[in-house]
């Protein structure tokens, strides 16, 4: 029994590195721990700040906290009244002095999924703004990274995308937005499941697998 426990760990890790990508969407793919910003009003900070639910923010400067609202150029307007599951209330806001910075967000504990709303200023009648998306390991590190592109409605209110990762070894301890001027909100963080709830899940496929053989003896 060990050993098919064994065989079918391998199997649902194989299936579950398949399944490890970057995320670029409407609204969030995945549920989670979410940090709204809507406690704070107006906070400049340029360090550390703990946002609760075991996540910490470090910026450079000029990042604002519960900022309410932010011209985006070209791509629009976001509002302190946006109440959808996308965004709601007040958000995190960023004005680099100098074009370019970094917003960054470390957890406590590994999330298997991580991922924020966001859009990004944009020059009237140019869509070459980029931002780019990183997520880190415990020590730093980047695993993964990609480039993105908001382009939104010049006069719509609170419109953007999802972007974040989800990654099958659940080793996300980062998570990082750079250059430009940005707004995000609903930063959304999946824990790793328990291992009990692991263990629990690989013994019901290892049952399913033994009723499959069965019915096929039968």
């Amino acid at each position: 029994m060990t050993s098919k426990l064994f065989a079918a760990a391998a199997l649902v890790a194989a299936s579950l590195s398949a399944h490890a990508a970057s995320i670029t969407a409407p609204s969030a793919t995945f549920s989670g721990n979410v940090i709204t910003f809507n406690e704070y009003d107006g906070l400049v900070t340029a360090g550390t700040v703990d946002l609760g639910q075991g996540v910490t923010l470090s910026a450079t400067a000029n990042v604002v906290l519960g900022q309410d609202a932010f011209d985006l150029g070209d791509n629009g307007l976001w509002t302190g009244f946006a109440s959808s599951p996308d965004r709601d209330g007040h958000f995190l806001s960023t004005a680099f002095t100098a074009g370019s910075g970094v917003v960054s967000f470390t957890f406590a504990a590994p999330a298997r999924s991580v991922g924020a709303f966001v859009n990004q200023f944009q020059n009237v009648g140019q869509t070459n703004n980029s931002m780019l998306v990183v997520a880190y390991d415990q020590h730093g590190n980047v695993l993964e990274s990609f480039s993105v592109s908001p382009n939104t409605a010049f006069d719509g209110y609170d419109e953007g995308l999802f972007v974040g990762f989800t990654r099958a070894q659940g080793d996300i301890y980062g998570f990082g937005l750079v250059n430009g001027s940005f707004v995000v909100d609903n930063v959304t963080v999946a824990a790793v499941p328990e291992p009990a709830s692991t263990a629990l899940a690989l013994v019901g496929l290892g049952v399913a697998g033994l009723a499959a053989r069965r019915r096929r003896a039968a």
